[in-house]
């Protein structure tokens, strides 16, 4: 006896794809990831946090196993709440007290404030970013394809390339260095300015 199919149930294959189809999906430009910036202060407080959390930890242990009958003594929460409550106030407490309190709303608003970025994006549909080292590295080697040019040595930041070369001598060099510097780094989706130092060297 046969069993009745619902259609319903079937699965159908799915409706095939032209080729103008797949073409478009090819050229489609992936989604651009977000840009990666520093971690700020974040570290800095966690690892305060974690400290502050382990000691209190090792706290609770003690005082847990003496009141258990591990070992004797006096617990630790008791002596230092004995200690505290007969300290009479002193003149120091206040300004310490301030700048602690000072220095969680710094850390507090640093762990929110808006962290630095690190790296110099391309210009390209995808996120792809290089740091300010490669970007001293690309200006050297720039540099160093210039007729002329001896030696060359680069610091870079986000905003701004610092281009020292050694050179034969030639007034036109540092013009011919600072183009061949700006047309490597073209690519990069906001330039930097570009400043050359020239010094005159022996072969």
């Amino acid at each position: 006896m046969s069993t009745p199919v619902d259609l319903r149930e079937v699965p159908r294959d799915p409706a095939p794809r032209t080729e103008a189809q797949g073409a478009q999906e090819q050229r489609a430009p992936l989604r651009p990831a977000k840009e990666r910036t520093g971690s700020g202060v974040v570290p800095v407080v966690g690892v305060l946090l974690s400290l502050c959390l382990l000691g209190l930890s090792v706290v609770l242990v003690h005082d847990a196993l003496l009141l258990l009958g591990a070992y004797g003594g006096t617990p630790w929460l008791q002596t230092a709440v004995d200690t505290a409550s007969g300290t009479a106030p002193a003149t120091w407490t206040a300004p310490v007290g301030a700048a602690l309190a000072l220095l969680g709303l710094w850390l507090l608003t640093r762990a929110f404030a808006r962290r630095r970025r690190h790296e110099v994006r391309l210009r390209s549909r995808t996120a792809v970013a290089v740091q300010p080292r490669d970007v001293a590295r690309l200006s050297s080697a720039a540099a160093r394809d210039v007729d002329g040019v001896l030696s060359a040595r680069t610091s870079a930041t986000r905003r701004a390339v610092a281009v020292s070369v050694t050179t034969t001598g030639g007034a036109s060099v540092r013009e011919a260095v600072q183009r061949a510097v700006t047309d490597r780094l073209s690519p990069l989706e906001r330039s930097p300015s570009v400043s050359v130092r020239v010094e005159e060297g022996q072969r």
